[in-house]
């Protein structure tokens, strides 16, 4: 079967930052557990981890630029001024 849309390779900075946040949870890097404030609540870990889910899924439904590409031509711009 063919691929329609190769989704990993579009979107891989959200699909990164995603597993980024998951490899965190995995590893119990949670205020409750570090005393260490930048690693957040668990429950503010999982609101940031469903909001990043559900942008990426809106990106992907309504085939919005990805972050690489939105960077990508900002730096494009700012280079070539």
């Amino acid at each position: 079967m063919d691929k329609k849309v190769e989704i990993i390779n579009k979107y891989d900075r959200e699909i990164m930052d995603i597993k980024h946040k998951l490899d965190q949870l995995e590893n119990a890097r949670i205020y409750e557990l570090t005393d260490v404030k930048m690693d957040g609540a668990l429950a503010t870990n999982i609101q940031q981890l469903r909001n990043m889910l559900s942008e990426l899924i809106y990106k992907i439904e309504y085939d919005v630029e990805p972050l690489n590409e939105k960077l990508n031509k900002a730096f494009n711009q700012f280079h070539n001024k």
